[in-house]
């Protein structure tokens, strides 16, 4: 990703509705007592970006560890800023390094598209064997290669799924899915309509080309955040959509 496109990112996250709409699915799943990691647990972000999420996951579970890695140094010096407590480190996913095993919860959000399931899948293994029996990964995604646009081009994404594929991918990793469902699906016609533009240039780059995470107005923010909120609660509770501009899933290890 563009060093810029960090800057872009670091300053947005706490407030932009996209980002908070993703940690309040994150905070109201983990929240339901089938998901819910146990107390004091052994939490990894593996590819933890600015620190938002890290921040998350330290006020909702007070883990007794905290880990997190990224490829980009310049995402890990604003993490160390937001969560100056966890364990902060370089890696990749695709051949991740572990500083403690047995771990309850990995969250990966918006990461393995980046260098693709092929390339990353010796990298997710070897996550999945440092979950403990009855630990979880949970992922989010973007969905659909048709949807690739002049945002994916910008961050670098070399692939977009769909449920199916992240279905067979647990199952190659050996876990069993407690969640597999679309996420943004009451805004996808809005993304769609949105993306339109650059989808019909199959994503080529253009002048002055940017990604879609911008400010918008703080009506508009609470607006939209609200409409996450709500299908948030439903995914929860297991509900699923048959579609959206996002996978998000839950697999756990047997």
């Amino acid at each position: 990703m563009r060093p810029d496109e960090y800057e872009n990112i670091a300053r947005l996250e706490e407030s932009h509705w996209w980002y908070r709409g993703l940690r309040d699915a994150v905070r109201q799943t983990l929240s339901q007592p089938a998901l819910a990691p146990p107390p004091r647990a052994r939490v990894l972000d593996a590819g933890c970006g600015t620190g938002a999420n890290l921040r998350l996951l330290r006020g909702l579970l007070d883990p007794a560890y905290l880990g997190g890695f990224d490829l980009s140094e310049a995402a890990l010096a604003h993490a160390r800023l937001k969560a100056p407590e966890a364990d902060i480190y370089r890696g990749d996913i695709c051949a991740p390094e572990l500083h403690v095993d047995g771990l309850d919860l990995i969250v990966s959000l918006d990461v393995v598209y980046i260098p693709g399931v092929e390339r990353a899948r010796v990298g997710l293994r070897r996550l999945v064997e440092g979950l403990r029996s009855g630990g979880c990964l949970l992922l989010n995604l973007p969905a659909y290669d048709w949807l690739f646009s002049e945002h994916d081009v910008v961050i670098h994404t070399s692939e977009r799924y769909t449920t199916a594929r992240v279905g067979r991918l647990f199952d190659r990793l050996g876990l069993t899915a407690e969640r597999l469902t679309y996420r943004m699906f009451f805004l996808f016609p809005a993304v769609v309509l949105a993306r339109l533009p650059s989808i019909v240039r199959r994503g080529r780059r253009s002048a002055g080309e940017r990604s879609d995470i911008r400010a918008t107005s703080p009506t508009v923010n609470r607006l939209l955040y609200g409409v996450l909120a709500r299908e948030n609660r439903y995914l929860a509770r297991g509900g699923r959509f048959p579609w959206g501009s996002s996978v998000f899933a839950v697999g756990r290890k047997p």
